[in-house]
């Protein structure tokens, strides 16, 4: 029975290196997915892994022959025949965060237990039958990289389930509580920018969850946007006339800004031209 392997990113890069010989034996070949908004797609990663174990390997498509299809990270539509089953892991425990990016909301949200889910794909994304789930726990700070990494073995667990499940012909799945689903909304270039009407806690897991490999979290100053690097919250003060985005205080080449509740304090921030800012000329700044 062949399977065919879509995968994109670090956490398909790992997952296929989890596979024994045995495993790799009955893959058809391996989809290579790229995405170019991001610094490092582990797309020649996979490929130099593909070549290393000997693996057919295309790169972007969205065909294949075999009798399962099995996607990590995958961002693209496939289009199934009859006789094929399409099984996609999700990095949520569905049915909560149905949709994009769920990882970086439930970072975004404070979640203490992440985790991933091998479901069935449907015509309407995630809400397929669940055919398995893993989940592990984390504290704070943590930044995105860091869970990825460590979600990235909830992947290679599951894939090594399902492959299993797949060979001793005992693949089975249950319906998701449909009462139970939540989604994360698709992000685009103005989902990284700061909302200074949150609170300090949730800007800061919002700083680390939108780090590299992702774009970075932003702020603007009149016209000019910047990136924030790093940031962590400070202790909080009295203000009569609170303002979320004004700076408060100013600390050699850091700069305080006032939150709804609390304030951050940016300690490390670059322009669209990647240059370190101190801010040094002026005190009155509005964070936007």
């Amino acid at each position: 029975m062949k399977i065919t392997l879509f995968l994109l990113g670090e956490k398909g890069l790992i997952s296929l290196q989890s596979l024994n010989k045995n495993a790799t034996d009955t893959i058809e070949k391996v989809v290579i997915g790229t995405d170019k908004n991001v610094r490092n797609d582990y797309s020649i990663a996979i490929q130099h892994w593909c070549e290393k174990m000997n693996i057919l390997y295309t790169f972007d498509d969205t065909k294949a022959i075999s009798s399962y299809l099995i996607t990590i990270g995958w961002r693209k539509m496939i289009v199934i025949d009859a006789h094929q089953k399409l099984i996609v892991l999700h990095d949520s425990l569905l049915p909560k965060y149905r949709g994009f990016n769920p990882l970086v909301t439930a970072l975004i949200n404070g979640d203490k237990t992440i985790g991933v889910t091998a479901l069935f794909g449907t015509k309407e994304y995630d809400k397929g039958d669940i055919i398995a789930q893993e989940s592990l726990s984390i504290s704070y700070p943590i930044s995105i990289q860091e869970a990825i990494t460590k979600i990235a073995t909830c992947y290679a667990t599951l894939l090594n389930i399902v492959f299993m499940k797949i060979k001793d012909d005992t693949l089975s799945a249950v319906p998701q509580d449909q009462e139970k689903a939540t989604y994360s909304l698709w992000r685009d270039h103005e989902d990284y920018f700061i909302d200074w009407n949150a609170s300090a806690k949730k800007i800061i897991r919002f700083i680390d969850a939108v780090g590299y490999p992702y774009d970075g979290a932003k702020f603007r100053i009149n016209d000019q946007v910047y990136k924030v690097l790093k940031a962590h919250e400070t202790t909080d003060v009295k203000i009569e006339n609170r303002t979320p985005g004004k700076v408060i205080f100013k600390e050699n080449e850091k700069i305080y800004v006032v939150c709804k509740k609390g304030i951050v304090c940016l300690t490390q921030v670059v322009n669209d031209q990647n240059e370190l800012q101190k801010f040094e000329s002026k005190f009155r700044l509005r964070l936007h």
